[in-house]
């Protein structure tokens, strides 16, 4: 087990117990940090367009429509969701000093200089020579990626939201090795280390490649990177029991879900229970494509 999980955790238990404290000064600090996260989700005017070392990563489709000024599409809870993930950033920090971790750098400002431009970025943390991303996560997101049945591997598989570019632009624009994340569980308040290789020059470079490619294509043509699939299902009775067929549906793939640009590429999405699910509740998902809602 990471010895950074270990020593969190043992803090944490001993708080559980009423054995661990925490000192006035962290208190103050905690408090300094939440009054800045309001004041910035709130009151701060949004910035222009520009690229950042936290969205290059992001698929281009996404960051065209960004530049061009196209209207992002935002739930009445998007600013509670950027608030939580600001105040658990803030207690993660704290709690990271009181169990004793060296906290080289917090919210550091860096630069770097590709494919023609300056581009800049804030990193979260540097602990012991290297630099984390502090990320509050679901549930599910938790367990799949950042804890117990993730891992480094499991984000580069299905990095939609440019985890590995960010990670490795901060790494090299601050000449200090990526630590990798430190994943918070929003739910139950669960702790992970997702660990980055030690060898990663290699990876390093894959994700710089990949900054540099997307600020060099940034002004091409738009078009969409994902396509829309068909939704299928097996009946379970009638002449076609078990077969596979079609419900008529089609179904948004999984990184436009997260999308703010559903709309613009997708005008007849909605969002509506699984057609096709047997289940008492079923789960609600997004339709490019929503022709028949029920099966037979």
């Amino acid at each position: 087990m990471n010895w950074l999980l270990v020593r969190i955790q043992s803090y944490l238990l001993g708080a559980s117990r009423g054995e661990s404290k925490i000192s006035p000064e962290l208190v103050k600090e905690f408090q300094e940090l939440c009054g800045k996260a309001l004041d910035r989700q709130f009151n701060q005017k949004r910035d222009d367009w520009r690229l950042r070392m936290s969205e290059v990563g992001k698929p281009l489709c996404q960051q065209k429509l960004k530049k061009k000024g196209v209207e992002q599409e935002y739930e009445y809870n998007a600013v509670m969701r950027f608030i939580i993930g600001d105040l658990i950033e803030a207690l993660a920090i704290v709690i990271m000093k009181a169990a004793g971790l060296k906290i080289q750098e917090f919210q550091k400002e860096v630069s770097m200089k590709i494919a023609n431009i300056n581009l800049q970025g804030t990193y979260d943390v540097k602990v012991e020579d290297k630099i984390y991303d502090v990320k509050t996560a679901s549930p599910y997101a938790f367990d799949s990626k950042f804890g117990e049945w993730g891992g480094y591997n499991k984000v580069k598989e299905d990095d939609t939201f440019g985890y590995i570019a960010q990670g490795y632009s901060y790494s090299h624009a601050s000449q200090s090795k990526f630590g990798g994340w430190i994943a918070i569980n929003k739910s139950t308040g669960e702790w992970a280390i997702c660990e980055a290789p030690e060898e990663q020059d290699h990876e390093k470079l894959k994700a710089l490649q990949i900054v540099k490619h997307n600020i060099e294509s940034i002004d091409t043509e738009f078009k969409k990177e994902f396509d829309d699939y068909a939704e299928t299902y097996k009946p379970t009775s009638g002449p076609y029991k078990g077969v596979k067929k079609e419900s008529g549906n089609r179904i948004m793939t999984y990184p436009c879900t997260f999308c703010g640009y559903k709309n613009h590429c997708w005008e007849d999405a909605v969002l509506a229970p699984k057609v096709t699910s047997r289940a008492k509740n079923p789960p609600y998902i997004w339709y490019t494509k929503l022709k028949t809602r029920e099966i037979k």
